[in-house]
């Protein structure tokens, strides 16, 4: 089965169909939720997901360390109010009544923590005693800290999988950040690299991406401009000055992310800047 196809028709699935999908039986478990979920919309509801890093059988004792999902459904009303009896709190510890997810033929570009499913039947208990996971989520807690010598320390977000830290741009403190899991190595390697040799080379890319993103806006910007009697004529040049480098996000392929402040060009929307090492600048919008 192919991957388009399979998600079209987990997207017809009613809510019984849905709920189908899973085993009969209901088995009880001690989970550690962490940071991370998501949603999808199905035929009439929610299919509402939250992560997790290890889960022990409650009947047996069984520690599993696999990643998996808490699922459960929601409706429409419930999705946009982020309001649920089902939520569970990241970086904590539950006793849950689940029905495991039924075995099913899957496609390639599956994750295999979406193939790990349990849907929520019953919140038993928050917080009971569990060693095992406690050790873990301990561990889990604890920094993960990158150290350069160029780039300084940087420091791991969980949440979007990137390394965090900041860094000099024409002597102005400005964000950096590589993009990459914390358990690629090659990707975390690549990515240094990467951004050392966009920050080693500044002031010829900084002219460049200025003058860019001045020659792509500049019609957009007078536009906005014309709204304001108050303001100046803007031109390229000024364009180009006026704009303040706030970030800079780099993938393991050199591929980057750049975000200016507008100086209220656009009315306080910043400008993004898309590229990578090796293509050069690529394209300019204005998002926010």
């Amino acid at each position: 089965m192919e991957l388009l196809e399979y998600f079209r028709l987990k997207n017809k699935m009613s809510l019984e169909e849905w709920e189908n999908s899973f085993e009969k039986r209901e088995q009880e478990i001690i989970v550690l939720v962490h940071e991370g979920g998501g949603g999808s919309k199905r035929n009439g509801f929610w299919d509402v997901a939250q992560y997790f890093l290890a889960y022990v059988d409650y009947e047996t004792g069984l520690l599993h360390k696999k990643e998996g999902r808490i699922v459960y459904a929601c409706s429409n009303e419930e999705h946009d109010s982020e309001i649920s009896q089902w939520k569970l709190d990241d970086e904590s510890i539950y006793r849950l009544k689940v029905r495991a997810k039924t075995p099913e033929q899957i496609p390639d570009g599956i994750t295999l923590s979406s193939q790990n499913q349990f849907l929520l039947v019953e919140i038993i208990e928050k917080n009971p005693i569990c060693p095992e996971l406690e050790e873990i989520l301990a561990e889990y807690k604890k920094p993960i800290i990158l150290q350069d010598n160029m780039l300084g320390e940087l420091i791991y977000n969980k949440k979007i999988n990137s390394f965090e830290g900041s860094a000099f741009w024409q002597d102005k403190k400005i964000d950096i950040s590589l993009d990459v899991n914390k358990n690629n190595k090659s990707g975390i390697t690549k990515a240094r690299k990467a951004l050392k040799t966009l920050l080693s080379e500044q002031i010829q890319w900084d002219n460049n991406i200025r003058n860019f993103v001045a020659k792509k806006l500049i019609n957009l910007a007078c536009e906005w401009n014309e709204t304001n009697d108050d303001t100046p004529t803007i031109t390229e040049e000024t364009f180009a000055q006026r704009i303040k480098l706030l970030s800079i996000s780099i993938t393991s392929g050199g591929s980057f992310t750049i975000y200016f402040d507008d100086d209220d060009i656009f009315f306080g929307h910043y400008v993004s800047v898309c590229g990578s090492l090796r293509k050069g600048i690529i394209s300019a919008d204005i998002v926010g």
